[in-house]
């Protein structure tokens, strides 16, 4: 057995808390994959993907190889297998290409199993708890693949699998190895940001619309002033739009006077990170400008589509409105 140092030790403090996930995943089982899927039972279940099905792609990645070897006629001298770390042994005669088909097929194993878990829930409608653990195993296991164990690979002189694969001794396989690779990894990349799959992701998870999307800073601002503007020419007050926000955050702030009280109400996007909408009330005597109050009245998961801004907006211009005194609190 070569000596393996710090993946292994590193594999074994990860089996150790896969041995926890399993049981509280085995445990708790019921409540995780019910009809009530929220954020504490996606957070678990991406663990579940992470410590209990990518353990699995490992093993067959490292079979991926050992079959290679046979096909060729090569033999497998050593296997080792640490749920999160393994490696093939072997000797034989082999030439170039099948040194690179060697070192490709493991990978092979994995990229296909990461598409796969992928294409499924796409293809079949499964429960959101499901399909949500598969697309997330998936995510893991092809940027494990195609990105991580390469960059591991080359900039940590590893010598395995990505190193072979592209080691200059096949050039026209390497090449177009390359031109898929490439392809993968911007192609996924494109997939996760559209519109598109970001929606498709969203419906099929049990997601809102508005937490599975993503906007620029720039784009939900001017969303927000659009809704704001809209406003201004519909609301039953006069409204002044002020467009401002906190630096991580894109915002408007809404002002109107009624029955001897200045008003206000505060939307801000946030953009990075948790994505939501934060919504402030403000109100402040005419009378005495000392007199004032000012609370959060809402908070939005995800970032609501412009046709849902104007709504939410305008419930909060409603709350507020409808505060008598400074004293007034959110119910």
């Amino acid at each position: 057995m070569p000596t393996l140092g710090i993946f292994t030790i590193l594999s074994i403090i990860l089996s150790l808390v896969a041995i926890r996930v399993l049981v509280t995943t085995v445990r708790d089982r019921k409540q995780l994959f019910d009809r009530n899927f929220t954020a504490q039972d996606r957070q678990r279940l991406s663990e579940a993907a992470f410590f209990l099905l990518l353990p699995i792609s490992v093993l067959l990645h490292e079979v991926g190889h050992a079959v290679t070897v046979l096909a060729f006629g090569g033999q497998v001298v050593d296997f080792g297998y640490y749920l999160f770390f393994g490696y093939v042994q072997y000797e034989g005669a082999f030439t170039p290409s099948q040194v690179f088909w060697v070192a490709l097929s493991g990978n092979l194993v994995s990229i296909v199993l990461g598409l796969t878990a992928i294409a499924v829930p796409l293809l079949r409608r499964l429960s959101p708890p499901v399909t949500y653990m598969l697309f997330v195993f998936g995510a893991i296991d092809l940027a494990n693949s195609l990105v991580f164990y390469p960059a591991l690979d080359f900039f940590a002189n590893l010598e395995g699998d990505w190193s072979r694969i592209y080691s200059g001794n096949t050039p026209v396989l390497s090449l177009g190895l390359a031109v898929i690779h490439a392809s993968l990894v911007i192609g996924g990349l494109i997939a996760w940001r559209s519109a598109w799959g970001q929606r498709i992701y969203a419906q099929r998870t049990g997601l809102s619309e508005a937490a599975a999307r993503r906007v620029t800073k720039s784009q939900a601002a001017n969303e927000l002033l659009e809704a704001g503007e809209h406003l201004s020419s519909t609301w039953h007050h006069p409204l002044r739009v002020v467009v401002g926000a906190p630096e991580n955050a894109a915002g408007i702030t809404l002002h109107w006077i009624s029955r001897g009280y200045g008003r206000a109400v505060a939307a801000y996007t946030i953009v990075d990170g948790r994505r939501h909408v934060e919504l402030h009330g403000a109100i402040q005597s005419l009378e005495n400008p000392a007199d004032v109050s000012q609370q959060p009245i809402g908070l939005v998961e995800g970032i609501p589509p412009p046709e849902q801004l104007t709504p939410m907006l305008t419930k909060a211009l409603d709350l507020v409105e409808s505060w008598e005194t400074t004293t007034a609190t959110t119910s």
